[in-house]
């Protein structure tokens, strides 16, 4: 039974180990512009783009593209 556990221990913490769990902590924030900023974070480059409202309860984001080496790829777009 002992060895069971130690077995069971040494798998999840080889597991835990592995690149699956993403550590946020290295990401970093450039500002662009007033509107504009880009947000690098494990080989991912994420550009957000504001849009100038005046009602602050209303979403300030405009446009969020995921920039890759291969691609680009736009995950929200109000178009306005």
């Amino acid at each position: 039974m002992k060895k069971l556990l130690l077995i069971l221990a040494f798998s999840l913490t080889a597991f835990a180990s592995e690149n699956t769990f993403v550590n946020m902590k290295n990401c970093e924030s450039i500002v662009l512009s007033k509107l504009t900023t880009l947000i690098s974070c494990h080989q991912m480059d994420y550009l957000v783009e504001y849009r100038n409202i005046d009602d602050e309860e209303k979403d300030r984001i405009k446009k969020v593209t995921v920039v890759t080496p291969k691609s680009q790829v736009i995950i929200k777009n109000v178009g306005k």
